[in-house]
């Protein structure tokens, strides 16, 4: 009998599973080797310090703890999440608002040197950040502005905006110039236009460019290191890579604090995956 039913299945759909099987194995491979390293820091989190020396390395903690999770809160980690919390916030915000105004006017408004400006936010874009960093530093020195928290931000801020830029610009040339057309009409400015009219249909446009300014400002290591020494405007990075001299080789602190600097993007990303899912100016025009 089940050779008979395999003999009714025609041969091009056999294969079509067959290729939808390999396809999803390989699928399934790719995320496993991507996950290991988070699988395996998570579990080294969780380990006594007697089970981090064995060697070999046991893949699950025989006896689960919190300790290490403990004595990051022992020593302050808190204030540094805060101080990237912030950041991130204020970078956020300062990226998306200048981000908005320099996109819509490079989406709508023709001037003369518009190619030329996008190329030149290409080029920003693929700027080594190292290369800016004494620059900057002697930037902020003049400004008295080294070792602090707007600094930083005032930096992160310069750093992203030409990616925001980029994204909203794209985003804006989808949205249908007739909303705009319909707008003047019932006399509103161009400003009145983009704060009543595009920013409400640009919900996953602003979600992309803020996930992307937000990354950065979150896992900055190199400009935060190089720009404060204080311990209080340190970052979660740079406190990482603080516990990593204090500490020693003691992976237990390392793995738990890089747990915890993940549990903030994964938190925005589930809260705001939802606005990529697409088509909210579809409809806005009728035909």
């Amino acid at each position: 009998m089940a050779a008979s039913a395999k003999a009714t299945i025609p041969l091009w759909k056999r294969r079509q599973r067959t290729r939808l099987l390999v396809r999803r194995a390989i699928n399934v491979a790719i995320a496993l080797v991507a996950l290991f390293p988070v699988l395996w820091g998570l579990s080294t989190s969780f380990k006594t310090a007697s089970e981090l020396a064995l060697f070999p390395p046991t893949l699950l903690p025989a006896h689960p703890t919190l300790e290490h999770y403990a004595l990051l809160f022992r020593t302050g980690i808190e204030r540094y999440m805060l101080n990237s919390v912030i950041l991130s916030i204020a970078t956020v915000l300062g990226c998306l608002a200048f981000g908005s105004l320099a996109a819509y006017a490079m989406a709508r408004i023709k001037f003369r040197g518009s190619n030329m400006l996008l190329l030149a936010i290409v080029a920003l874009m693929s700027i080594p950040l190292p290369s800016l960093l004494v620059p900057t530093f002697t930037f902020l020195a003049q400004l008295g502005l080294l070792d602090s928290l707007t600094g930083l931000a005032l930096l992160y801020t310069a750093y992203q905006l030409p990616i925001a830029v980029w994204v909203l610009y794209g985003y804006f040339l989808t949205i249908p110039i007739e909303l705009e057309y319909a707008a003047r009409v019932d006399g509103y400015s161009r400003f009145a236009t983009l704060r009543k009219v595009i920013l409400p249909l640009s919900g996953p446009g602003l979600v992309a460019a803020g996930l992307f300014v937000v990354t950065f400002a979150w896992n900055d290591f190199v400009v935060a290191v190089a720009m404060t020494s204080s311990d209080a405007v340190r970052t979660l990075p740079v406190a990482i890579y603080g516990y990593l001299g204090f500490y020693g080789r003691e992976w237990g602190p390392l793995t738990a604090s890089a747990i915890l600097s993940t549990i903030p993007v994964i938190v925005v990303f589930i809260a705001f995956q939802r606005f990529f899912l697409g088509g909210m100016t579809s409809g806005g025009v009728k035909s």
